[in-house]
């Protein structure tokens, strides 16, 4: 699993508003994805949310404390998005 689906699948999971480091917990919790030695793992997971942002294939919102909230659009962006890398891979 790639870190891209690794965070979709647990957006779908958490099916909840949520922040980067939550994110990153579940992902560790559930062995979706493998850092190895990585330093910063949680600035890595932020980035990947923030092209999913950047994208708007996730709507975001900013909190009080300033933490970004997220919500998965729709389950069918995570499952397009998901063919069309594999897709790309294929090709």
């Amino acid at each position: 699993m790639t870190l891209k689906e690794a965070v979709l699948k647990s957006l779908e999971d958490m099916n909840d508003i949520t922040i980067y480091l939550a994110v990153l917990s579940h992902i560790n919790d559930k062995n979706y994805y493998d850092f190895g030695g990585a330093r910063t793992p949680g600035s890595t997971v932020s980035a990947v949310l923030g092209d999913f942002i950047r994208n708007g294939d996730i709507k975001s919102k900013e909190n009080k404390t300033r933490r970004w909230n997220l919500l998965l659009l729709r389950r069918k962006l995570m499952v397009n998005i998901i063919q069309i890398e594999k897709e790309l891979k294929e090709n």
